[in-house]
């Protein structure tokens, strides 16, 4: 028996990661149901329920004598107290197995320092699955090698069109298909990129029923099979050594780099990098072949980019081509290598900046994808690219996602460099229109801009304090992030909206009860009959398990003169752990003394 630890975003297919494979629902369902593998849901709980399997809670509740170490009280919000991490979640599972045959854990965070885990990702985890690796008697498990040398799944000896047409079509994603067949010259295999139905009503109306073939051999052409001729058709794996082998038969670089691209779709990790870099730096290669092999580079660097590395010298000397025929090839390869390493694409920040500005939206989608990476790690690598990240917003155009979210992490620690385009960051926060991701990330942005700035959101307070309501709990969390920021100064334009802010004192999210509690202390500072009536609530803040939060209490309770409230701000003052609550309790009790 194994045990299967599986997270759910970015793992499982209902929230797939945008770049990679995820592990299909129905696999996490059969594993728990239809083997005797114990199957539990270690991250996002929802999958719990999905799947139907066993959770964080269940998993503490078979260690009974120890429910108060790893989660406490339930709360009145359905949370509790505590939660185990990650890697005490699995060590509880193993407890319950500890004669297991293995441990799997499947999850986009690492953890293969866990011992005893073998970890995957999903994206690892799916092909180890099919190749037999984790239990080769899962249905999933793909058959023996063939006698090609090419390891197969699933074949059929097609009775006719329609099944022929079913069956392409539940396997369209497959690497390649192998074709046994007979003609005049006897019985032949062949490996195929592609095969088709519904191509040969096409391209040959009056054909007989068959199938239109695109071979994987470098030129080759295509054929039509006759339905009556064909003995076996199966999907197949594309493997290193096949690929070594078509290429050894390419007889001009048009051939080679066509093959490259059809392998490389169908199975990336068959392709040696060099191969690709080869193309490409020679000087006869034409713009055909160029694009070809571009092509092939981003499939191979999405699926591993940390191999693509050695490809950003070449790809940098090419973006300074103002003929390049693939800018959003180059771009893509760059961003999924950014992806995982963004130090490594930062010294071309200056070659990507201009592709902001192309006029292939496709060019400057991925660019923007790019400069996010860039900016998310070290934002004064992207500062020069503050006026092409802003058009791209200001065009609403692709990629304005990771455009506007490139803006806030250089904002984060250059806000003097986004303060120019501060006007359009809280047009497009205020735009219901714009997904609530773009809107937020514009507060995010907005919000260091207005701290060394705060007159700078003076004229969109109103605007901003309606996001206060807004659905999205994210959204209403920065809006009070922002009301903060203004308030530092602008205390009379945010004092109209203390109801709305003191919504937010008591919500779950620590950040965002900081930030209203002190923005509501400043506002006490200078109008304190409007926040007088909170006085009870911020009584009960002085408990708060966030230190700042119990400060911000103290603050507002000394402008406010709330001299009843002496003895609760002399036990902050006697027994808090945090010296700066200490301290601001001191001043708050001396307020009231005056």
């Amino acid at each position: 028996m194994l045990v299967f630890a599986f997270d759910r975003d970015w793992t499982v297919d209902v929230n797939p990661h945008p770049r990679h494979d995820a592990v299909p629902l129905e696999w996490v369902r059969h594993l728990a149901h239809e083997t005797d593998h114990a199957v539990y849901a270690i991250g996002n709980q929802t999958l719990a329920e999905e799947a139907a399997i066993p959770g964080v809670v269940d998993i503490v509740g078979r260690h009974g004598d120890a429910w108060d170490e790893w989660l406490g009280d339930k709360q009145p919000d359905g949370y509790y107290e505590q939660f185990p991490t990650r890697r005490e979640r699995l060590s509880l599972i193993a407890d319950v197995h500890p004669d297991a045959d293995g441990y799997v854990v499947v999850d986009d965070l690492d953890l293969s320092d866990v011992d005893g885990w073998e970890h995957y990702h999903a994206w690892d985890f799916v092909p180890a699955v099919q190749q037999g690796d984790i239990d080769p008697g899962l249905p999933w498990a793909r058959d023996p090698v063939t006698d090609g040398g090419r390891p197969t799944s699933a074949g059929i000896v097609p009775v006719d069109a329609s099944h022929l047409s079913s069956w392409l079509s539940e396997h369209r994603d497959a690497p390649g298909f192998e074709l046994t067949y007979t003609d005049e010259n006897g019985e032949s295999t062949v490996l195929l990129s592609d095969m088709s139905v519904d191509a040969v009503f096409i391209e040959e109306p009056s054909q007989a029923p068959g199938a239109l073939c695109t071979p994987f051999a470098p030129g080759s052409e295509k054929f039509i099979v006759d339905l009556e001729a064909i003995e076996l058709v199966s999907t197949v794996d594309i493997s290193p050594e096949t690929v070594t082998t078509l290429t050894a038969q390419a007889d001009t670089l048009t051939e080679e780099a066509t093959l490259l691209r059809r392998v490389t779709a169908a199975n990336p990790a068959a392709v040696r990098v060099s191969a690709v870099l080869s193309l490409l730096d020679r000087e006869e290669t034409s713009s055909l072949q160029q694009r070809d092999a571009l092509r092939a580079l981003r499939q191979i660097a999405v699926a591993r980019p940390a191999d693509c590395t050695p490809a950003i010298p070449i790809l940098r000397s090419l973006m300074g081509d103002s003929n390049l025929v693939a800018p959003a090839d180059v771009l893509a390869t760059l961003s999924a290598i950014g992806e995982q390493s963004p130090g490594d694409i930062a010294p071309a920040t200056a070659d990507i900046i201009p592709y902001l500005g192309s006029n292939r939206v496709s060019a400057r989608r991925e660019a923007a994808a790019c400069i996010s990476h860039i900016a998310s790690a070290d934002p004064s690598d992207a500062v020069d690219a503050v006026p092409g990240l802003a058009t791209v917003v200001e065009d609403d155009a692709d990629g304005t996602r990771d455009a506007v979210s490139a803006l806030a992490a250089v904002a984060s620690e250059y806000p003097e460099a986004v303060t120019p385009v501060a006007e359009l960051l809280g047009s497009v926060a205020l735009d219901e229109s714009r997904s609530d991701a773009v809107r937020m990330s514009a507060i995010a942005a907005l919000g260091p801009c207005v701290e060394v700035s705060p007159s700078l959101a003076v004229e969109i307070v109103d605007d901003i304090a309606q996001l206060l309501t807004a659905e999205n709990h994210r959204l209403r969390n920065n809006a009070v992030a922002l009301l903060f920021e203004v308030s530092a100064i602008h205390t009379d334009v945010v004092e109209p909206f203390v109801d709305d802010i003191a919504e937010h004192l008591t919500v779950e999210d620590a950040y965002t009860r900081t930030n209203a509690s002190g923005t509501l202390a400043r506002v006490a500072e200078d109008f304190p009959n409007a926040v007088e009536h909170v006085t009870p609530t911020f009584v009960e803040l002085l408990n708060d398990d966030e230190s700042a939060v119990r400060e911000n209490a103290c603050w507002a309770l000394g402008y406010l003169r709330a001299a009843e409230r002496t003895p609760e701000l002399e036990k902050r003052l006697q027994e808090d752990d945090e010296k700066g609550v200490r301290a601001r309790a001191s001043w708050a009790l001396s307020r009231l003394e005056e």
